[in-house]
This record gives C-alpha cells, sequence and structure tokens, in this order.
C-alpha cells in the first residue's frame, strides 16, 4: 500500500513537470525587431560610434540604445540594451511586438522617442555629437601608414579634453583597441596617437611605423568632450580600412 502511494506520487509529481516544462517551451519566442541609426541633426549623416567591446567591465562603453516596454506590468519594464554597431546603426532582432520607449544613449544629445514595435520596425534618431570628429589618410608606404585627424567641439557646453588616434590589423577599433603594446620608450605608443590635457578644438598628425607589407590595417580617431558627460563617452570617425604596399 505504501509503495503504491509512493509511486502515485511520482507519477503526479512528473506529470506536473512535463507540464510545468511544456507551459514554458509553449511560450512564444520574440517576433519583432527594430533597427535604424543614429543620425546628425545637422548634417543627416550617420555619427559613427562603438560597438560593445565588453572592455574593461563596460557592456556598452561608449553609448547603448536602452528600450522599455511600456504597459507590459504594473511596474515599468527595465532596460533592454542595444549595441551600436562602429558606423553609427542598431538592430535588434530578438524584441516582442509592443509599445517601448527607446532611450539613446552616448556622446551625443538625444530625444526619447515612443516606438511601436510590429514586425520589422525602423526608426532613425537625430542626435547632436559633443565633439566632430574627422580623419584623413595622406601617405601609404610598405611599413607605415600617415594620417591627420581633427577634433571640433560642436556644443558651447562641450570642451575637447583629449584626442587619440588608433591603428589595428581588426575592424573592430576604438580607444579600448590597438595593435601591438600599449606603451613604446621611444614614441610613448608606437600604435596609438593619444593627446590629453586639452582645452579646445585641436588637429594632429600621426605616422604610424613599423608596420607589415601588403597588410591591411583600420585606423580611426577619436575626441572625448568635458562638460555634461560623467560617463566620458567618446565620439568618433569612421573607421578607415588601410594597406600597406607591397615590397
Amino acid at each position: 500500500m505504501i509503495n503504491n502511494i509512493k509511486i502515485g506520487a511520482v507519477i503526479i509529481l512528473t506529470s506536473l513537470l512535463f507540464y510545468s516544462c511544456s507551459k514554458i517551451d509553449n511560450y512564444s519566442p520574440p517576433n519583432a525587431s527594430i533597427s535604424g541609426a543614429l543620425l546628425d541633426v545637422s548634417t543627416n549623416d550617420t555619427v559613427p560610434t562603438t560597438n560593445n567591446t565588453n572592455a574593461f567591465g563596460f557592456n556598452y562603453p561608449d553609448g547603448v540604445l536602452n528600450v522599455y516596454q511600456q504597459h507590459y506590468s504594473a511596474t515599468a519594464s527595465s532596460a533592454q540594451g542595444t549595441s551600436y554597431s562602429q558606423n553609427g546603426t542598431y538592430t535588434n532582432n530578438s524584441i516582442f511586438a509592443g509599445t517601448y520607449k527607446a532611450i539613446p544613449v552616448g556622446a551625443f544629445y538625444a530625444d526619447t522617442a515612443v516606438l511601436v514595435v510590429d514586425g520589422q520596425t525602423r526608426h532613425d534618431f537625430k542626435v547632436a555629437p559633443f565633439v566632430k570628429v574627422t580623419m584623413q589618410i595622406t601617405a601609404v608606404t610598405n611599413a607605415s601608414i600617415t594620417i591627420s585627424y581633427q577634433v571640433k567641439g560642436n556644443d558651447p557646453l562641450q570642451s575637447v579634453t583629449e584626442a587619440a588616434a588608433w591603428l589595428s590589423p581588426s575592424a573592430g577599433v576604438n580607444r579600448f583597441s590597438w595593435y601591438g603594446s600599449n606603451f613604446n620608450p621611444v614614441d610613448n605608443s608606437t600604435y596609438r596617437d593619444d593627446h590629453t590635457g586639452l582645452s579646445g578644438d585641436a588637429s594632429f598628425t600621426r605616422v604610424f611605423t613599423k608596420l607589415q607589407a601588403n597588410t591591411t590595417y583600420y585606423l580611426r580617431a577619436g575626441g572625448l568632450a568635458a562638460g555634461k558627460n560623467p560617463q566620458n563617452y567618446w565620439n568618433y570617425s569612421k573607421v578607415y580600412q588601410v594597406q600597406t604596399r607591397a615590397n
């Protein structure tokens, strides 16, 4: 009798477990997507930024698009973060249809938007960058690449305090990635050009040396603004792909 009761209890518990699992498995997966770009409010050009590098413990070191689902429950939903791409675009293919408050965060001023997401939804954000960063490739040899770059404050409350340029064999290049050692006793940095303590707009020239012949490298420049920028987000130029000359 006792054994029959035990067997019956096991059967009931097993049934509940399978029922519970089937209920979990039957929930619909995310069925919508959002995508778009960060567009300069004054030029309508895409504003370059960084992707999610997970560097130094930061999930989104230079900004993130936070979306909050509305009317989902009695309490406000937590933010769902979407990383930007280096070219200033974003895509989230794992989101439920619904209404969201979207807050783009980064080295720019931007307005909050309310998005009705259904199927494939696109929304571009008009933003005002703290710093405008431009860069040019001026010379290429079999062992060097020469660049010039400019950083210019884009708002009276944002003054440029630091500027830098980086070279990397990887397309994912930003302030957390550069090629080789980050310190060289001769020129302070073989593959990074860094200028701190600035008090406004500036221009610089840099020759990256000791490169491999007939090799592809990626370069970009960036600038840091002091002002209402407590997270120390950086602005960037676009990424340049350059191949050194053959021997």
